[in-house]
């Protein structure tokens, strides 16, 4: 049974009222799954909802869309994800009820709307996001995606495969550990909600959510960020709480027993012997390393704790005895007496952000590949040498029975074979799905092609959405230059707006294998649109300009044009005219209509500068209508803007929806961007996606929330009505328009 956000709350508010009860859903990947011709996806996978397990009973409910592998993001259009609510008792049905009242039904209060009609999108996919560090079970390996879970088999680790992927959790998953049959997934987000989440591990390959851990500590605001496990005992590193010690001899009811105030450095945990050992940056920018005596679990003691170097270390990895610091220099300190820790050896490195240690030999992970290291004297390390490896911008690095892994942000895979240690070579390479953090989509027929932040354009199938190729583009190795902001679709070419240095052309008539055509630099590029021979750019940074290029011989585009503004974040172009949505930093907010005629002399001809910082922007497709996404109007409110542009001189609002915040802050909101499909805008904001129905254009109605939990900064439309949300460190999520009643669609199981 599906609910309607107009009378549900999210996933995150249902975890306070009903913690026994929680749903959770995940999705199994088959080796064997194809896509029907045709069709928009096989049927071999579900993506699969389910409630947790009570004594009593055990309902579950399946939703079976066509299947997705999601690894999107959208340029035009995107949604965050509302989830489905499962086959409920009547006693649950009244429970969520109750919840309603006080969570989505909120919004909907605020904006006297939810009565117009169903909501339209349905949640089908979420994948991708921040990497979390990874944990093994036999043949298995468990990553957190954003807010999902990724399951590889690497029964064969020459040829790593996903295959599962759990539904989105509350927030972004942070850390994972294992005990036993039982693996735990702790989560958190910009809320201040956070918890746990426990997988049955029974069937390996398909995790099984059975419970929900949100009560561990008796605290309004939980931000779970790490966690270990030994014997029988889960530590969970809490940023806000401090250490919480749960003991674990019931997997799916664990019981807080001991606690160290004062710890608030979690980014990495390991027992070593009788010692906890934590990690993480300070405030003033040191790398903090936590010795906690874990001797008597239920009575732990913080035993001593030491400040590195932050200037010039990124990260301490932690080992038994030792804190290996490593960054611009390469630093051993022993921690074998936690009251008197001491660094015991020092050095200057080419830069690494990571490092795994794997018997005697310490591996070192950064831009120039993997360094070498003998580590059988801890206090002399001696550097044997540098493989070359491609190993740019890591997020994750890890010993695994596997081998020695590297998750990197540039959506790499990375297993090294160390049969002979002080030789490593690549065994396996593999694409992480959906992207670490792509930031914008466009589409064809058959393909989703992402602007990704760290390398350039992935590529996608439409209907598995499983990746099927990419472009690397030939950049600086550092993030900045390699941050692909929006993307353009047109005429077998990918424009891409790449922030650290400007426009490339990519052919896509192979979208296995994409190739540059050309390029022209245009620093802090950030938005873009392609029609036939013309390009229209953008920047935000350092005040914005407005540039018009000929790309008939897109090998040397050409400018044509340009026209300084004050920072547009977004712009749409129809027919002669350019609609762009400006920030007031250095200037007029809001939006400017602009003549492109004449591309060669683009000329302001009206202005609507009633939103001060407008972040996103459509038109219709006859360019008499502008929808804008504006973060602050004249009140400073956050709303959709509707403006009547038949005048070109003299825009006029034809109405407005101000966005309503969330239950703990509702009268805060940002809106960052919008796409229109029919009557239907789909605004992505500070919480997730909004569906407003502006069929009467002077009193635009919400229809419904989807909460993420996180801000959707892009939305994106498919061709076939499927929207896509990019939500940053929590990935990307997409949905499909629902087909009837959107309570009964699905039927029950």
């Amino acid at each position: 049974m599906r609910w309607r956000s107009c009378t549900a709350r999210s996933a995150n508010m249902l975890r306070r009222t009903r913690p026994s009860r929680r749903w959770r859903g995940s999705r199994r990947i088959e080796a064997s799954a194809r896509p029907r011709n045709g069709a928009r996806g096989g049927r071999t996978a579900q993506w699969r909802r389910s409630t947790m397990q009570s004594a009593s009973s055990a309902h579950r409910w399946r939703m079976r869309p066509s299947w997705r592998h999601a690894d999107n993001r959208g340029p035009s259009s995107g949604a965050r994800g509302l989830a489905v609510a499962p086959h409920l008792s009547i006693e649950e049905h009244r429970t969520m009820t109750f919840a309603s009242a006080r969570g989505l039904l909120l919004p909907c209060l605020l904006s006297f709307a939810c009565a117009a009609h169903a909501q339209d999108l349905t949640p089908v996919d979420a994948g991708g996001g921040a990497l979390s560090p990874p944990a093994v079970h036999g043949d298995y390996l468990y990553v957190g995606t954003g807010a999902t879970l990724t399951v590889w088999s690497f029964a064969d680790p020459g040829a790593p495969v996903v295959v599962d992927r759990s539904a989105p959790a509350g927030g972004v998953v942070r850390a994972l550990a294992t005990l036993g049959d039982h693996l735990y997934a702790a989560w958190n987000n910009p809320s201040g909600e956070g918890g746990i989440t426990v997988y049955s591990l029974a069937d390996p390959a398909d995790p099984e959510p059975v419970a929900e851990i949100d009560d561990y500590v008796a605290s309004e605001f939980k931000r779970p960020n790490g966690l270990a496990a030994a014997g029988q005992y889960l530590y969970v590193g809490d940023a806000e709480n401090g250490l919480i010690v749960l003991d674990a001899a019931d997997p799916v009811a664990p019981v807080a027993i001991g606690t160290v105030a004062g710890v608030g450095e979690f980014d990495a945990m390991g027992v070593h012997g009788g010692q906890l050992l934590t990690t993480g940056n300070s405030w003033i920018g040191g790398r903090i390393v936590n010795v906690v005596d874990i001797g008597d679990p239920a009575a732990p003691v913080l035993a001593g704790s030491t400040s590195l170097d932050g200037n010039v270390l990124l990260r301490a990895v932690l080992v038994d005895g030792y804190a290996i610091g490593v960054g611009l220099e390469l630093q051993v300190h022993d921690l074998h007496d936690p009251a008197n820790i001491s660094q015991v050896f020092g050095t200057s490195i080419d830069m690494a952000t990571h490092a795994i240690l794997r018997g005697d030999m310490l591996y070192l992970v950064g831009a120039s590949g993997i360094q070498v290291w003998d580590f059988n004297d801890p206090t002399q390390p001696a550097l044997l040498r540098t493989v070359a490896m491609d190993a740019f911008a890591p997020d994750q690095a890890a010993d695994t029975p596997f081998g020695p892994l590297v998750l990197t942000h540039a959506d790499r895979g990375m297993l090294l074979d160390v049969a002979d240690p002080p030789h490593p070579v690549l065994a396996a390479g593999f694409t992480l799905p959906f992207g670490v953090n792509a930031h914008a989509a466009a589409f064809d027929a058959s393909h989703v092609y992402l602007a990704q932040e760290a390398y350039g354009l992935g590529v996608l199938d439409s209907a598995s959405l499983q990746s099927i190729g990419r472009f690397d583009a030939d950049l600086p190795p550092y993030l900045q230059a390699r941050d692909m902001e929006d993307i353009s679709l047109d005429g077998g070419r990918a424009y891409l707006a790449a922030w650290g240095y400007g426009v490339l052309v990519v052919d896509v008539a192979d979208p296995a294998a994409p190739v540059e055509l050309g390029r022209f630099e245009f620093p802090y590029a950030s938005a873009i649109e392609a029609h036939g021979d013309r390009v229209y750019a953008s920047s935000t940074t350092n005040g914005g300009y407005f540039r018009i290029l000929d790309v008939a011989d897109p090998a040397q585009p050409l400018e044509l044009g340009s026209l300084a503004t004050s920072q547009t974040y977004d712009l749409a172009v129809r027919g002669s005219h350019a609609f762009l949505a400006d920030g007031a930093d250095f200037g007029d907010g809001g939006l400017r209509v602009v003549d492109v005629s004449n591309p060669a002399m683009p000329a302001l001809l009206g202005q609507d500068t009633g939103c001060a910082y407008a972040m996103g922007i459509d038109a219709s497709a006859d360019g008499n209508t502008v929808y804008i996404a504006c973060a602050s109007n004249e009140t400073f409110a956050s709303e959709l803007r509707i403006v009547d542009v038949t005048d070109k001189a003299q825009p006029l609002v034809l109405g407005s929806h101000v966005l309503a915040g969330s239950a703990q802050l509702p009268e805060y909101n940002v809106a960052h961007s919008v796409v229109v499909s029919g009557t239907t805008a789909y605004v992505g904001h500070e919480y997730g996606v909004d569906e407003i129905d502006i069929s009467e254009p002077a009193t635009p109605v919400q229809v419904a929330r989807h909460p993420i939990g996180y801000p959707v900064r892009k939305v994106a439309l498919a061709p076939d009505g499927r929207v896509f949300a990019f939500a940053g460190e929590a990935g990307t999520f997409v949905f499909e328009a629902a087909r009837g009643d959107a309570i009964f669609a699905d039927g029950f199981d």
